[in-house]
């Protein structure tokens, strides 16, 4: 295995544990909606590729494309939030 697949993988590894990590704390404060694998899985996605690309560019460690990973969600979720496509979701979903 060359290492931008290790970079590759273990962005997605970091945004699985991140996505989990997010979903068991909502579950544990009791206010947790339904597990949404569509949505879960997309962040996931989007969240290795940037792991990915992260570590490539850093040429560092595969420890590298994990964090990016994890803080990918992060950031695709803020991206996501302040985008019109949430604002649009929200009212189709009135």
């Amino acid at each position: 295995m060359n290492k931008f697949e290790i970079y590759i993988i273990a962005g997605f590894v970091g945004g699985i544990a991140r996505g989990l990590s997010s979903f068991l704390k909502k579950q544990r404060a009791g206010n947790a909606p339904k597990f949404n694998y569509q949505y879960f899985f997309t962040t996931v996605f989007f969240s290795g590729i940037l792991g990915g690309i992260a570590g490539a560019l850093a040429e560092n460690n595969w420890k590298t494309s994990f964090l990016a990973g994890y803080a990918g969600i992060d950031f695709l979720e803020n991206m996501y939030k302040s985008s019109p496509f949430a604002k649009l979701a929200k009212a189709a979903a009135k």
